[in-house]
C-alpha cells in the first residue's frame, strides 16, 4: 500500500501503539499493521520498532473470519489469534497478567467463571447455572443476551410493536465526514413510551453510564423522558455528539494532532430487550437474562455469564450443559507457555533503558527527508513545470549538501551505538550529543532550508508551480520539525541540547485557549442567555458551535417554559395559520403533516408551534 504523506508522518512519529481487546484481533490483521509500520518507518524490528502495548482477555470472544477467507488464512497460520500472526512471535512480547477481578466479589461465582473460561465442564458448575433456569416474560429492567444479532433484533421489535401508544422517530444529524459503519447507534431511532433502553456512553454528570438500564417515561418529538425504576429517578435525555477524529502532524513540532472531521448527533440510546453478546463486552450488569440456547463461538459462554455482578441476578431463559462451553485448544496452549515473568519491574526496567538509548539514536536518522527529496526529484522530471532545468539544478545542490549530512548522521549513530554499548558515562554522551545536534541544526538550516526557502519564493510567481511550491512548503515544514525534534530530544529524563538555536527564540506564537465544554444541564440556560442578549440562533449555533437544529430544539423547550414569545419568532400572519393547522393536527406526527402545512415551514417551526398551544 502507498500512504500519503500525512499518514506516513504519523508512522513514523508514534511512540506508543495501544490495541484493546486483542483477543478478537486476526493474526493477518496484525501481521498487516507489523508490515505497515516496517516499511514506512525503514525499520525492521517488529512493529517498525515502536512500543506495542496490547490489552484483553484472551478468553473472551475470537476473531472472526469469512467462510471464503478461512481457507486461505489457514494455509498460513496455525490459528487465527494474534499469538499465532508472524510478527507477534518474533517480537518477544512480556506478558503481564491481571488477576484481581472488580466485577464480582463472589468467590464461588468467580470460581465457576473461571472454570468456563479455562474450558473446564464439571457438573457442579452446570447445575449451579441451571438452578437459575427460570421461565418468565417478565422483562421490566432486565436485558437479555443472546448469541445472534436476529435474535436480540426480533425480540426488540417484537417488544416494541406489542407497546401501545405512538411510535416516535428521532433522525440523527451527520455533519461532514463520518462513515455510516462507524455510526455509534441508530440513524434513525425508533421509540414508544413504555420501551426499555440502554444508554451508550457515559454522563459527565453521572446521570447514567453505558450499559445502563431505563425505561421510557414521556416522550414527543422533542423531548424523551427516562425513568430509573430502581432508583426513582428520572432524567430528560440530550442528545450526545459523537466526533469523526482524523489523526495529522502538527508541522512545526511533528507531533500528532487530532484534527475534527465530521459529527454524529443522535440520542445516546438503543432498545435493549435484548442484545447480543459480542456487543456486551465490556458492559456490567446487576440483573441480566442470558440465552445461551445456540452458542456457537469460543468465549462466548464466558463473556455473556461474566457480565453479571452476582450468581443472584443471573437469569437462564434455557437450560445449559457442557456443549455449551467452548474454549479454543490453541488458546489453552498459549496460556500455558507463556513466559509470566517472576521479575518484571526489573525486566521493565531493563527494557526501558533500551528504548531510551534506541531512541537517542534514531533521533539523528534522516531517512524521511531523503524519501521526501526523492519525491521532489520525482516532481521535477516527471511534472511540467516551468524552469525545469533551473529547479533540477537546485535540487542537485541541496541533494549533495544534504547526502553529507546524512553519511555524517549515520556515522555519529554507530557512534553512539558504540559509547551505549560500551557503557560510556551518560555526561559524555550528553556532551556530545550536544554537539551534534548544534552541528546537525545549523546545517540543515543554513544548507537546507534557507536555500528551499529562497527557491519557493522565486518560483511561486511562476506559472504552473502550485503543486510544486505546495511540495516545497511541505519539504521545508519536514526539515523545520526535524530540527526542533532535536531540540527537543530528551535522554535520561533531561533535555539534552543547551545552545542557541538557529529559529528566533521570540518568535511570538499564538496562544490557544480552549474554551470549556459547558456542564450538561446547563446548556439550555446558556442558549436562552444568549438568545435574551439579542443574539439571533445563527449567532448562538455559531458562538456554541453547535448546529442550527440543536440551538431551535433548546428554543422549543423555552417556548413551552414561557421564557422565549413564540411571537418574536414567526410572523403574525403565518403563525396564526400554524396555529389553526396545528390544532387540526395535534395528534399526528409532524412528519406526516408538514407537506401539508398551508405555509412554508419548517420541523423546528411545527415543534415551536406545538409548544406554545400546550
Amino acid at each position: 500500500t502507498k500512504y500519503n504523506n500525512e499518514k506516513r508522518k504519523i508512522f513514523n512519529n508514534l511512540d506508543l501503539l495501544i490495541i484493546d481487546e486483542i483477543s478478537m484481533v486476526r493474526a493477518d490483521l496484525l501481521d498487516a499493521v507489523d508490515y505497515a509500520l516496517r516499511t514506512t518507518r525503514k525499520n525492521s524490528n517488529p512493529f517498525g520498532g515502536i512500543q506495542l502495548l496490547v490489552i484483553g482477555d484472551l478468553f473472551q470472544l475470537s476473531p472472526i473470519v469469512k467462510d471464503d477467507v478461512l481457507p486461505v488464512l489457514n494455509k498460513y497460520y496455525s490459528s487465527l489469534f494474534f499469538f499465532d500472526s508472524i510478527a507477534w512471535q518474533k517480537s518477544n512480547p512480556i506478558v503481564i497478567e491481571m488477576k484481581t477481578i472488580y466485577r464480582q466479589k463472589d468467590d464461588k461465582f468467580i470460581n465457576l467463571l473461571n472454570n468456563i473460561r479455562n474450558g473446564q465442564k464439571r457438573k457442579e458448575d452446570i447445575e449451579k447455572l441451571n438452578a437459575n433456569y427460570i421461565e418468565t416474560e417478565n422483562d421490566e429492567g432486565i436485558v437479555t443476551l443472546t448469541t445472534h444479532n436476529y435474535k436480540a433484533d426480533r425480540k426488540n421489535r417484537q417488544k416494541l410493536e406489542e407497546l401501545p401508544g405512538k411510535e416516535y422517530h428521532y433522525q440523527a444529524t451527520v455533519t461532514g465526514k463520518f462513515s455510516e459503519f462507524s455510526y455509534p447507534v441508530l440513524e434513525t431511532i425508533v421509540l414508544k413510551e413504555g420501551a426499555q433502553v440502554m444508554f451508550v456512553r457515559n454522563d459527565p454528570e453521572g446521570k447514567y453510564f453505558n450499559g445502563k438500564i431505563g425505561i421510557v417515561e414521556y416522550l414527543n418529538e422533542d423531548i424523551i423522558k427516562v425513568k430509573f425504576p430502581e432508583e426513582d429517578n428520572t432524567i430528560i435525555v440530550e442528545e450526545e455528539e459523537w466526533k469523526n477524529i482524523k489523526y495529522t502532524v502538527e508541522k512545526e513540532t511533528n507531533a500528532i494532532k487530532q484534527k475534527e472531521e465530521g459529527s454524529f448527533v443522535q440520542y445516546p440510546l438503543k432498545l435493549a430487550w435484548a442484545i447480543t453478546v459480542h456487543k456486551s463486552q465490556g458492559l456490567t450488569f446487576d440483573k441480566v437474562k442470558v440465552d445461551l440456547s445456540r452458542t456457537f463461538a469460543p468465549g462466548q459462554m464466558y463473556v455473556a455469564l461474566s457480565r453479571c455482578r452476582s450468581l443472584d441476578g443471573l437469569i437462564l431463559t434455557s437450560k445449559v450443559n457442557t456443549s455449551n462451553i467452548i474454549t479454543d485448544e490453541n488458546i489453552l496452549k498459549y496460556h500455558r507457555k507463556i513466559n509470566l515473568e517472576d521479575d518484571i519491574e526489573d525486566t521493565l526496567a531493563i527494557e526501558k533503558i533500551k528504548y531510551e538509548n534506541n531512541r537517542l539514536i534514531k533521533s539523528f536518522n534522516l531517512d524521511y527527508l531523503q524519501e521526501m527529496l526523492l519525491q521532489w526529484k520525482e516532481l521535477i522530471t516527471e511534472g511540467d513545470i516551468s524552469g525545469q532545468g533551473n529547479a533540477f539544478l537546485k535540487f542537485s545542490e541541496l541533494e549533495s549538501a544534504f547526502n553529507e549530512l546524512k553519511n555524517i548522521s549515520s556515522s555519529f549513530q554507530n557512534q553512539l551505538n558504540v559509547l551505549i554499548r560500551d557503557n560510556s558515562p551518560d555526561d559524555y554522551i550528553f556532551e556530545r550529543t550536544n554537539k551534534a545536534i548544534a552541528y546537525f541544526t545549523e546545517n540543515l538550516y543554513s544548507k537546507l532550508f534557507i536555500p528551499l526557502q529562497e527557491h519557493i519564493k522565486e518560483y511561486r510567481v511562476k506559472k504552473k508551480t502550485r503543486k510544486y511550491t505546495r511540495f516545497l512548503k511541505e519539504l521545508s515544514t519536514e526539515i523545520t520539525a526535524t530540527i526542533n525534534k532535536m531540540y527537543n530530544l530528551k535522554f535520561r529524563g533531561r533535555i539534552v541540547y543547551s545552545g542557541k538555536k538557529v529559529f528566533d527564540k521570540n518568535k511570538k506564537q499564538k496562544k490557544v485557549i480552549s474554551k470549556p465544554k459547558p456542564a450538561k444541564g446547563e446548556t439550555y440556560r446558556i442558549t436562552l442567555q444568549l438568545y435574551q442578549e439579542g443574539k439571533s440562533l445563527k449567532e448562538i449555533a455559531t458562538l456554541r458551535e453547535l448546529t442550527l437544529s440543536t440551538i431551535e430544539r433548546h428554543v422549543t423547550r423555552w417556548i413551552e417554559d414561557g421564557s422565549i414569545d413564540i411571537n418574536d419568532l414567526l410572523e403574525k400572519e403565518k403563525l396564526n395559520k400554524l396555529i389553526k393547522f396545528m390544532k387540526e393536527n395535534n395528534e399526528k406526527l409532524l412528519s406526516e403533516i408538514i407537506n401539508l402545512s398551508p405555509v412554508e415551514t419548517t420541523f423546528s417551526e411545527l415543534r415551536w408551534v406545538r409548544a406554545y398551544l400546550k
